[in-house]
Formats: C-alpha cells, sequence, structure tokens
C-alpha cells in the first residue's frame, strides 16, 4: 500500500521512517496507559482498552484507507480507464517461478536477510538483557537501567527519522549506504559500553545505539520492497522479516549460556562481531537502487498489476526462447 502511494524512490524514504517511529511512540505509551487502567479500573480494563483501540483503528482504515490512488479512483468514479468495467487483476500463472526467482534465487534479498538477522539480534539483546546487564555488571538501580532503556527507545525514534530523509536527499533514494554506516557504527558503542561506569555514559551509549540499530531495521523493511517487482514486494518483505525472527530468537537461550561461559565480557564482545559482520553483509548493496517498472500510472502500482504480469511473461518467454 504504500509503495503504491509513493512511487518515487528518492522521497519515500523519510516518509517511510516517519510512519515507522509510531510503533516507538506505541510501546512507549504501553506502560503508562496499563498501569493507569489497573490502578483505576482493574486488570481487565487493562485488557479492554486495547482492546477496543484496535477495532475502532481497524474501521477507520476500512473505512478510509485504499490500496492505491487507482482504486481511490475508481471508488470515486474518476478513472478514465473503464472505472468499474475494468477487470480485477489475477494472480499471474507460474507464480511459484516468480517467486523463486525475485525472492527466493534475489541475492540483494539476502544479504538483507544476513543484515538483518545480525540486526534483530543486538535489538531483541539490548531489550532482554539490558537491565540484567547494567544490574549485575555496573550495580546500577532499577530506576537508572529503566532511563537506559529509555534512551534506547529515543535514540532509535530520531534515528528512523533522521536515516530515511539521509536516504533519500543525500543518496538520492538509495537506503544501502545508510545500512551499511548504521551498523558499523553499532560496534564502537557496545564496546564503549564494557568501559563505562558512568550512568550518564551509559545512557549515551544507549542512545547511540538505538539512533543507530532503529534506522536499520526500519529500512530494511523498505529496502526488501524496493528490490522486486511490485506484486512481489510483500513476499519479498515476508521473507526478509522471517529470517530477522530467527535472529531474534538466538538473543534468548543461546546468549545466556555464553554469559554462563564467557560473561558480559564475551557476549558484548561477540555482539560487536556480530554488529561488523552486519555492515559486510550490507556492505555489496551500497549502490543497490529501487528496481524501476515500467509503470504509465501516474502514481502507484496496483493500476498497473496486470500490464506488469503481462510485460513479464512476456520477458520471460523470450529469454527462453533465446
Amino acid at each position: 500500500v504504500f509503495l503504491s502511494w509513493s512511487p518515487a524512490p528518492a522521497s519515500r524514504g523519510a516518509w517511510y521512517s516517519l510512519l515507522s517511529t509510531c510503533q516507538n511512540a506505541g510501546a512507549a505509551l504501553v506502560p503508562l496507559l496499563v498501569s493507569f487502567f489497573v490502578s483505576r479500573y482493574s486488570w481487565r480494563a487493562a485488557l479492554y482498552a486495547p482492546a477496543a483501540v484496535c477495532t475502532v483503528a481497524a474501521a477507520t482504515l476500512g473505512a478510509l484507507l485504499y490500496g492505491s490512488p487507482a482504486a481511490y479512483a475508481r471508488r470515486h468514479g474518476n478513472d478514465d480507464e473503464g472505472g468499474a468495467d475494468r477487470k480485477q487483476p489475477q494472480l499471474p500463472r507460474g507464480l511459484a517461478r516468480m517467486l523463486a526467482n525475485q525472492v527466493l534465487l534475489n541475492r540483494a534479498l539476502w544479504l538483507m536477510a544476513l543484515n538483518y538477522f545480525c540486526i534483530s539480534l543486538l535489538r531483541t539483546s539490548l531489550s532482554d538483557w539490558s537491565t540484567v546487564f547494567l544490574r549485575e555488571a555496573k550495580g546500577l538501580s532499577m530506576h537508572t537501567a529503566a532511563r537506559c532503556l529509555f534512551t534506547l527507545e529515543t535514540g532509535g525514534f530520531a534515528g528512523s527519522l533522521v536515516a530515511g530523509a539521509v536516504s533519500d536527499k543525500l543518496f538520492n533514494g538509495r537506503r544501502g549506504p545508510v545500512v551499511v554506516l548504521c551498523s558499523a557504527l553499532i560496534a564502537p558503542a557496545l564496546l564503549c559500553m564494557l568501559r563505562a561506569e558512568s550512568p550518564l555514559l551509559l545512557q549515551a551509549c544507549y542512545a547511540w545505539m538505538g539512533f543507530c540499530a532503529f534506522p536499520v531495521h526500519v529500512l530494511l523493511g523498505l529496502f526488501s520492497r524496493e528490490v522486486v517487482a511490485p506484486n512481489m514486494s510483500s513476499s519479498a518483505g515476508g521473507f526478509v522479516k522471517c529470517i530477522a525472527q530467527v535472529g531474534g530468537a538466538f538473543a534468548g537461550y543461546p546468549l545466556g549460556r555464553l554469559q554462563q561461559v564467557a560473561g558480559w565480557h564475551g557476549v558484548f564482545l561477540l555482539l560487536a562481531g556480530v554488529a561488523v559482520l552486519s555492515a559486510l553483509a550490507a556492505a555489496p548493496l551500497w549502490s543497490t537502487t529501487a528496481q524501476a517498472a515500467p509503470l504509465r500510472c501516474k502514481q502507484g502500482t496496483v493500476a498497473d498489476f496486470e500490464e506488469l504480469t503481462k510485460s513479464m511473461q512476456k520477458s520471460t518467454r523470450k529469454t527462453k526462447s533465446l
């Protein structure tokens, strides 16, 4: 939906980053709202309130959200190409082959998946283990440790906004440079945490890690959808996200076991190495741009689904004949 409404690669990064920061804002509101409803009403209210909000949001999206400008034009009778008489797009023949060629055999997506695996491992590690680390290794109170996690989210919020704009304005819509630089800059902050003792310096380290780690998470969601054909974008995004979930799982028992064997020093050295590996994985994507498509519609891609499918099938047949 987002790609349909934002067809220009050099301007969509900032908007995508802005939308992605909503998850940071929502996560920050959870403890405030839950504690309010539990103390004011009951624990049941803490469950009913989010459910009610989600219901209202879903109804609003169902009534107001359109998949593309073409869908909006058809709904309001402004479609110049037939309106209601236009046939709905059908799934193309050879969908499994297109999925394999565009997604499973796509080198760029595998590099993004490896980078996402590492970044997800790092983010989950910081979220799950920071309180334990700060209390055991640094002797901080629970309140001070909570401030460190707050700065992590705050840094991520700011970093996401800056990264999207930088990829648009400075790199002309290329996400690779920002992903590489942000991934590489996580390692120094992790190593600095081993030496830091001041609570203020630790908070600065967490803010820096959030500023660097969250933008990679945001941009890879967009980047993975830009390097495939429009009708394969959701599959590409789901594939990369699936690998990222595996990375997050490794931040559980495997990392806890490593801490028992090598201590926190060994854990943070490993995480710094993972950050370097993520940057190396993304380095070949430095010059990768959004995949061009023969769009005829002024805005969006959904209206051109049938035309894109036919052109891809023709090119496939020509390749076979050669």
